[in-house]
């Protein structure tokens, strides 16, 4: 936070500890009324168990010890799915005697049809894997523009714009139409952050705000903690980062950040109030600085879609069908955003898999698919069970485990492919094992003639292979590793995109304190004096800070934005303006420094498909571009022998 505190208090308060709570309180009220409100039964001699059976012993894995709120819970659920899974089953009724562009009985098969054809009322359609689910949502689009509804009525939520994007360009293909392009498909946080400009005025939130990323905010978080004196030499203080998912996961799980820590973080209980105080000053800041983060873009519009009945009903007439991708991974947060805009119509379809929920890290609550029914009575279920990616004796493993699920919609996946490959479950109980049994079985598949570019090795997390590259590099196998750094990571990279930030909202601290750091003899406390200057007098004074060994330095980087904001210029030309800036202060401290240009060489590139800074910042910190510069090869095996295998994160 920008402190209001003054120097005096400031000396102070390094030697008197009764004067650090002045402070904490001086700068809460300082910003005051601006919050926006295994174990294995067998084993071989290698502590390997394994097995090729397309099935699972449950046995083996023995159930963990369930707490009484738990089994409550379980219990509860497994009612809720009793109750629709003994409904009787109602034929369905699909008309399709008018003509159509599109001959949906022969693209689809029954299950499919079922659900693209009923538009409306509620439905919840659960697709196994493999089924075809994106098929079901591409056709139902086009089956509904078919059938007179405006495509500007449609809204279509999904995890990733790329989906969005290419589910409406094959509607596009497939109508002919280029309609399809004003149905709104995208993700929620980007339909809020919509939203949220298109009506900031009837909100009263800033039409100008900027978007910070999960870095910014720990970064934010931290310069809060230190604002607020709370030093990091208390013992086992919880670093930026745990802090900042601490916060949160109590906002996308509508939980107290007391009740986070005592569930979850029961080490870091002595620290409640003070993370709490932390959590307090981060919500102010953020309202002076006009700037959001990821789970403010969700918890405003459900705010206001709570509280603003006028809003709720604009949106509500806005958008009266409603489709939800992967409705399984969404937060209590997202699952209310849903019901509030289909509250009037109930026309409302989500599409999801219970048995693959991945984003509960993040907040995601697979009981929102489960519990669908419960809020819609009168729902229509309808199951996607043929698989079109594997064959049956995949499919039957899999079927073990569903069948073997505590909770859950039944379901039987099957399919007509037919080849032999069966999957292989090995339990190890070190990752040396698991390593060492990894590279052997490349190395068998190398004899057999397999190229070590057809042989991937995928992780849930990049950390989990770090002893697989170690046996790679071992045994001088070549290798291509992609999950690493993401290119809007990178510091340089978020050095130009501040300097961008700046342009579009000179409110933003964030970007300040990030950029103010390369001018010489500007520490953390002399940043905060010149923001809250720029803060108090609504803009930047020269003239005040002229005479510190900073003032020439501070007057060249004001220069290159104030150059840089003129609404004349194209938005990669400002940032070859940046670019020129930038580039000395980038090679006085980066060796590879021509290297880094080449990236914000991309950048420009990125930036010239945009008339909008604003839209160009929107889309680059809610969809980065997936162009991975942790990726590198590992050359310890003649090139020209062998090409590298991958190693990658599934993601």
């Amino acid at each position: 936070m920008i402190s209001s505190i003054n120097s005096d208090e400031t000396k102070s308060s390094e030697t008197d500890s009764s004067n650090d709570e002045k402070s904490r309180e001086s700068f809460l009220e300082s910003v005051e009324g601006l919050a926006i409100r295994q174990k294995s039964s067998s084993s071989d001699s290698t502590g390997v168990r394994s097995t090729d059976l397309p099935g699972i012993s449950i046995d083996n894995y023995p159930e963990v010890e369930s707490t009484e709120r738990t089994v409550k819970k379980i219990d509860e659920l497994k009612s809720i799915i009793s109750a629709i899974e003994s409904r009787p089953s109602i034929p369905a009724e699909i008309n399709l005697d008018k003509t159509y562009r599109i001959n949906y009985r022969n693209e689809l098969n029954p299950s499919q049809l079922e659900a693209v054809t009923t538009i409306n009322g509620p439905v919840l359609v659960i697709a196994g894997a493999g089924s075809g689910k994106t098929r079901v949502i591409v056709y139902r689009v086009a089956f509904m523009m078919e059938n007179g509804i405006n495509p500007d009525d449609i809204l279509l939520l999904t995890f990733t714009r790329k989906a969005a994007r290419e589910m409406l360009g094959r509607v596009q293909q497939l109508l002919k139409d280029n309609a399809a392009q004003k149905v709104f498909g995208g993700t929620f946080h980007a339909f809020s952050n919509h939203i949220l400009r298109k009506y900031a005025n009837m909100l009263n939130i800033p039409v100008n705000f900027t978007i910070i990323d999960e870095e910014d905010s720990a970064d934010t978080i931290d310069l809060i903690r230190s604002e607020l004196k709370i030093e990091k030499k208390e013992r086992a203080f919880p670093r930026k980062n745990r802090i900042q998912e601490i916060i949160s996961s109590a906002r996308n799980r509508n939980l107290t950040i007391r009740d986070v820590i005592e569930n979850e973080f029961s080490g870091l209980r002595e620290f409640v109030e003070q993370i709490e105080l932390i959590n307090r000053g981060y919500e102010k800041y953020k309202k002076i600085c006009k700037i959001f983060d990821y789970d403010d873009l969700m918890d405003v519009l459900r705010d206001s879609l709570r509280d603003n009945p006028g809003f709720r009903r604009r949106l509500q007439n806005e958008y009266k069908y409603i489709m939800v991708d992967e409705y399984q991974d969404t937060n209590i947060i997202q699952k209310e955003i849903v019901e509030y805009l289909s509250e009037e119509s109930r026309n409302i379809l989500v599409v999801g898999d219970d048995s693959q929920s991945i984003y509960s890290f993040r907040g995601a609550n697979y009981e929102n698919i489960l519990r669908f029914p419960q809020k819609y009575p009168e729902c229509k279920v309808i199951k996607i069970e043929e698989n079109y990616r594997s064959n049956q004796k995949i499919l039957d493993f899999t079927n073990d485990i569903i069948l073997n699920a505590k909770i859950g919609y039944k379901k039987h996946l099957w399919s007509k492919i037919v080849y032999e490959a069966v999957p292989q479950v090995r339990k190890f109980y070190d990752q040396e094992s698991e390593a060492e049994f990894v590279v052997d079985k490349i190395l068998e598949y190398r004899e057999k003639g397999i190229d070590l570019s057809q042989i991937a090795v995928l992780v849930r997390a990049f950390w989990h292979a770090r002893y697989i590259e170690l046996e790679l590099n071992k045994r001088s196998i070549p290798y291509i590793a992609v999950g690493g750094l993401k290119f809007n990571e990178r510091k340089h990279v978020k050095d130009v995109i501040s300097y961008l930030r700046i342009i579009q909202n000179p409110y933003d601290a964030v970007a300040w304190h990030r950029v103010l750091k390369y001018l010489p003899g500007v520490g953390q406390v002399t940043a905060g004096k010149i923001i809250q200057k720029i803060l108090t007098d609504k803009g930047m004074d020269i003239d005040t800070f002229e005479k510190s060994k900073f003032g020439d330095s501070l007057k060249n980087l004001t220069a290159m934005i104030d150059r840089a904001k003129d609404h004349n210029i194209t938005i990669p030309q400002k940032i070859e303006f940046i670019k020129d800036y930038y580039t000395p202060l980038l090679q006085a401290r980066e060796y590879d420094y021509q290297v880094r240009l080449l990236d914000i060489n991309v950048l420009v590139d990125l930036s010239s498909k945009y008339d909008s800074l604003e839209k160009f910042l929107t889309e680059f910190a809610l969809d980065p571009p997936s162009r991975n510069f942790g990726t590198r090869t590992v050359p310890l095996i003649d090139e020209s022998e062998d090409n590298p295998l991958t190693v990658s994160t599934i993601h």
